[in-house]
Formats: C-alpha cells, structure tokens, sequence
C-alpha cells in the first residue's frame, strides 16, 4: 500500500440495529468517518470483536 491511500480520510456505514458494517452506503446505517485507512480498520476490528458483522 503506497503512502498516499493511507493518509486519505476514510469511512463506513454502520448500522447500529442490525449491528452491521459496510464501506457501501447503507441507508439504515450511519456513515462514520476516520481520518485514515488505518485508524478505520482498527475501529472496525474493535467493532467486528463486540459482534459486529462485515457486510
């Protein structure tokens, strides 16, 4: 991964009901925003370990 997909700003949609995460537009989700890749996938591992599920 080269320095420039790293440091630009990234988001997902979680949907707190159905306890679902998506980097797609979900309309019964809320779109949360990281300021980098990094920061966003380890939220979201966080999350996935509180049962949360990718989909």
């Amino acid at each position: 991964m080269n320095e420039q997909n790293i440091k630009q700003a990234w988001s997902v949609w979680i949907d707190e009901n159905k306890k679902v995460i998506s980097i797609k537009e979900n309309p019964a989700g809320k779109e949360i925003f990281f300021e980098n890749r990094d920061i966003g996938i380890k939220t979201v591992t966080e999350l996935v370990s509180k049962g949360y599920k990718i989909g």
